[in-house]
C-alpha cells in the first residue's frame, strides 16, 4: 500500500437514499474501508469516522444531529 494514497469519492444526498436521516443538502466522501467524512451544512456538522459499516452510518448521522440539536 502506498502511504501517500488518499483517493476518497464524493457523494450528494440529494435524493436523501445515500444518508435518509440527513439534509438533502448532506454530502459525504468515503475511502476504502468506510473511511468517510460526512458533512451537514444545515446542521454545522462536519464529521470524520474511519472503519465504520456502511449500513451503520445513516444511524451514525441521525444520533449525531439529534445530539447536535440539545445543545
Amino acid at each position: 500500500m502506498q502511504p501517500t494514497y488518499g483517493y476518497m469519492n464524493w457523494y450528494v444526498n440529494t435524493d436523501r437514499k445515500l444518508l435518509p436521516s440527513a439534509p438533502a443538502a448532506a454530502f459525504m466522501h468515503v475511502g476504502a474501508g468506510t473511511n468517510a467524512v460526512s458533512v451537514d451544512r444545515d446542521n454545522d456538522i462536519v464529521a470524520v469516522v474511519r472503519w465504520i459499516e456502511g449500513g451503520a452510518m445513516d444511524g451514525f448521522v441521525k444520533r449525531l444531529i439529534a445530539a447536535a440539536s440539545k445543545s
